[in-house]
């Protein structure tokens, strides 16, 4: 139960004593909170001297508990109609929402708080790869925010996505000098954070300098991004003043969306408002309170209908059935794409086709318990590709792989989007090696490798990439041979082999 004021509980109870004059309240409480792009949604718990009611506000509507027996239903039901209603005719169809660039400044963030810790050789390479990292977040927001040219580059190519856009923001010659320097920021950045990344006489200099780089690079970026996006001229254009400053504020038939246009300091003039989020104010777009649980339920009730208070009731579905949980599905780059060996830890994984994953190079650099080299997807930025092999598996499963891949320990989760054999762009799991366990003077032992090349042979992957990426590695040998008789013995069971 929260807390709620004499005012809400007034307020609530005035409004479904309209709602339904022939019930009587005989008890209410508040029990959850959420708020949603600046609209807060209380769910209040209405018992009466018939049935019980779920009244929620933001847009004020009441659900029957009969035909929404689950609070978490009928608010997704509630926040779904809301977000539905018509937008008002001051809204023009070209209204641009500004993406956040949040993300980009968080990854910031997170490559100072590296520097601040950072102590030896493999720290300092680890603030290259979160400058890195930031810098392609970066490219990754403006592509989401706006369409910049009819022929993109492949969306992880940091410099050809970084020539793009600055000629798109800063174009002709009187903006030469311009659009220089914001490349130049931006390919200095670059190229420190890669050398970085792989240098063996980095020092904690080195590191700072990094984050220096792109805190310069990203600021000039996103300012000018911005600036672009939300139509903001350089100059006044009733006046030429240069004094634009932006000014804010909510369109009352459209609440809860922060509205943003320029305005001259000195003669008043205002341009064209854009809807945007609002980052400022420190509040997350979705925020809850009250108790959280991981009860679901799915409806037992035909929705032929909103149940208003004085119709009967509807008959609920006899034997209703949930159905299976919906399967994950995960990218294999490494020896997991061999079958025998995924189905040694998942037996119920299915293969369901290949897949690539743009700017990234398969690396056997990801140092393992074993003190060998394990395959990585690094992110590269450039026209490099991964090729896998895409598994659908039970979710409940799920546990068992991240314990064979040390999750938490060198591998991490991660959500990648890769392109499948059918051209089809999806999101996926995949797992990716920590900064802090990548060493690229590792070698992979060689039956670890013969499990990649079985697997890749398996499912078809293309002769060339498994010529350059897979079989010209060098594999040194195992000097545990139990563990090596052990996994050549599941490699060799395998389909196919």
């Amino acid at each position: 139960m929260l807390k709620a004021t004499e005012e809400e509980i007034e307020e609530v109870r005035e409004y479904f004593e309209w709602q339904a004059p022939d019930l009587e309240v005989s008890f209410m409480q508040k029990v959850y909170s959420e708020a949603i792009l600046n609209t807060r949604h209380d769910v209040w718990d209405i018992h009466t001297n018939k049935d019980r009611w779920w009244v929620i506000t933001g847009g004020t509507n009441l659900y029957s508990q009969e035909q929404f027996p689950n609070m978490d239903l009928a608010l997704t039901f509630h926040i779904g109609l809301m977000l539905r209603i018509p937008r008002t005719e001051k809204q023009q169809e070209d209204d641009l929402r500004i993406l956040p660039f949040g993300p980009v400044f968080e990854k910031m963030e997170e490559a100072g708080t590296a520097v601040t810790k950072a102590h030896n050789l493999s720290d300092y390479q680890a603030v290259g790869v979160r400058c890195r990292e930031a810098l392609l977040e970066l490219i990754g927001v403006a592509q989401d925010a706006a369409m910049w040219t009819n022929t993109p580059p492949q969306r992880a190519n940091f410099r050809a996505w970084t020539e793009v856009i600055c000629n798109d923001l800063l174009p002709g010659d009187t903006n030469k000098e311009r659009r220089g320097a914001l490349k130049s920021a931006l390919e200095s950045a670059w190229t420190f954070s890669n050398w970085l990344t792989h240098s063996k006489s980095a020092t904690w200099i080195d590191a700072e300098m990094a984050h220096s780089l792109i805190q310069h690079a990203i600021g000039m970026a996103t300012s000018l991004i911005i600036r672009e996006l939300r139509g903001v001229p350089w100059e006044c254009p009733n006046c030429g003043s240069p004094h634009l400053e932006p000014g804010r504020g909510e369109n009352t038939e459209a609440p809860g969306v922060l509205w943003e246009r320029p305005q001259c300091a000195d003669c008043g003039w205002a341009g064209r408002p854009v809807p945007i989020l609002d980052l400022g104010d420190g509040q997350p777009i979705i925020a809850r309170e009250g108790e959280e649980t991981d009860e679901c339920s799915i409806m037992t009730v035909p929705l032929r209908t909103i149940l208003k208070p004085g119709n009967p009731s509807i008959e609920p579905l006899k034997n209703a059935e949930t159905g299976p949980p919906e399967h994950v599905v995960y990218f294999a780059y490494g020896s997991n794409m061999s079958t025998a060996r995924l189905r040694d830890r998942m037996p119920n994984c299915k293969p369901i086709g290949i897949a690539t994953l743009p700017g990234h190079a398969l690396r056997f650099h990801k140092r393992s318990v074993d003190e060998s080299g394990k395959c990585n997807a690094f992110a590269t930025g450039d026209e490099n590709s991964v090729i896998g092999v895409l598994f659908s598996f039970d979710p409940t499963e799920r546990a068992k792989l991240d314990k064979a891949e040390g999750v938490g320990s060198g591998y991490e989760h991660a959500t990648v989007t890769v392109i499948n054999d059918k051209g089809r762009r999806r999101k996926v799991l995949t797992y990716l090696a920590t900064p802090n366990y990548i060493d690229d003077s590792l070698k992979p032992y060689s039956w670890y490798k013969d499990f990649v090349l079985a697997g890749g042979r398996e499912h078809g992957l293309p002769p060339a990439y498994i010529a350059e990426y897979i079989q010209s590695v060098e594999a040194i040998e195992d000097f545990n041979k139990t563990r090596d008789k052990k996994q050549r013995a599941t490699l060799l069971g395998g389909p196919g082999l």
